[in-house]
């Protein structure tokens, strides 16, 4: 009876100390959160490992991109198809390599990546608040909110980050950027001239040109390189941005190929200097553009976003070949120049050939 009433005393013993460096570890972990003073902070939980946020993408089903479809008949559109909402924003492996390059952006070029005028705050409110909402419903196992003293927040298990969400948070446009594989841009209508403008922005994977450069523009003279923006498009765009509901989004597709596997390029490309070796198809990179427009409901503005896709030339394969060399060669000897064909032409060509196919005006 002795011996059974030792071990029971030395169990309890057991308990308590376990318990208590349980809690102790806990306190520790609250107290290095809550001392933070940031919009987010960094949850110290071993679920960062890589090993479990793999898993965590595993149960997440991918979005699948359309496939490449050749250029129809009319050249120059805007190619638009009704959005299914529950795709609106896209979670896939690519999240996490794709967030830490994001997380590196808006330290070290921010203000290449996101610009906000004054007037426009209300709007990215709205922005984030959409995200929110729509990140916590469409990927519940990923996104929770929760109410605390200080306000609502949101917590991200696949990076371990907590932001401040709702009028409190001071940066709503860059958490949402933060939060999503998309980018951002807020267009707002001129109340005097009726033209809508670029007024704010949180572009991370620009395709070629600059942020800090196009604020406030016009969407006229946004697209002033596009070759027959003005003649073709500009109208019918303006007037397609008067009609967009809540109810009626939308989205296209864009295509670029470029020679560097770079989300973030910023500039044109330049040719290779004579000293560099020259450009074989492994080189290149078929860079798609998801686009969707929505109407903001609560403050009107048209919201632009953009989730860009990188495949290497090489691994384009089956019907997608020849459906990219209809496509590539079906755009206009303008749009080839303005999408640096003078750079990559010659090569594209090549990689066709050796495929049985030809391509012209490449």
């Amino acid at each position: 009876m002795q011996s059974i009433t030792a071990l029971l005393f030395v169990a309890f013993c057991i308990f308590i100390i376990t318990r208590s460096l349980v809690v102790q570890k806990s306190w520790q972990q609250w107290k290095k959160q809550a001392s933070s003073g940031l919009g987010f902070t960094k949850s110290t939980s071993t679920v960062s490992s890589s090993t479990h946020k793999e898993t965590l993408l595993k149960d997440t089903p991918p979005y699948i991109f359309p496939p490449i479809r050749p250029r129809t008949a009319l050249r120059t559109s805007m190619g638009l198809r009704r959005l299914e909402v529950s795709n609106w924003l896209t979670i896939d492996k690519n999240y996490n390599p794709e967030h830490g390059l994001r997380v590196n952006l808006l330290s070290s070029h921010k203000p290449q990546v996101i610009q906000c005028l004054p007037g426009s705050e209300e709007a990215c409110h709205e922005v984030l608040s959409l995200v929110v909402d729509f990140l916590t419903s469409r990927f519940p196992q990923h996104f929770t909110v929760t109410n605390t003293s200080e306000g609502r927040r949101i917590y991200n298990s696949l990076t371990n980050e907590t932001f401040v969400i709702g009028q409190a948070c001071p940066n709503p446009l860059e958490v949402a950027a933060r939060l999503a594989m998309e980018d951002f841009t807020v267009l707002m209508k001129d109340a005097n001239t009726g033209e809508y403008r670029l007024q704010a922005s949180a572009t991370l994977f620009p395709a070629g040109w600059k942020l800090q450069e196009r604020i406030g523009m016009s969407m006229a003279k946004l697209h002033g390189p596009v070759p027959k923006w003005k003649e073709q498009l500009s109208g019918h765009v303006n007037r397609y941005f008067d009609h967009l509901t809540a109810k009626s989004s939308m989205e296209r597709t864009n295509l670029f190929i470029q020679t560097t596997p770079d989300l973030f390029v910023d500039g044109p490309e330049m040719p290779r200097s004579p000293s560099e070796a020259a450009i074989t198809p492994s080189d290149l990179w078929v860079r798609r553009e998801r686009q969707i427009f929505r109407r903001l409901e609560r403050c009107g503005a048209v919201l632009f976003t953009v989730r860009t896709y990188m495949q290497r030339l090489v691994e384009v394969e089956g019907a997608q070949v020849e459906a990219l060399k209809t496509q590539v060669e079906g755009w206009d000897e303008d749009i080839m120049d303005y999408k640096g064909s003078k750079i990559w032409g010659e090569t594209f060509r090549e990689w066709c050939a050796q495929r049985g196919l030809g391509v012209e005006g490449a």
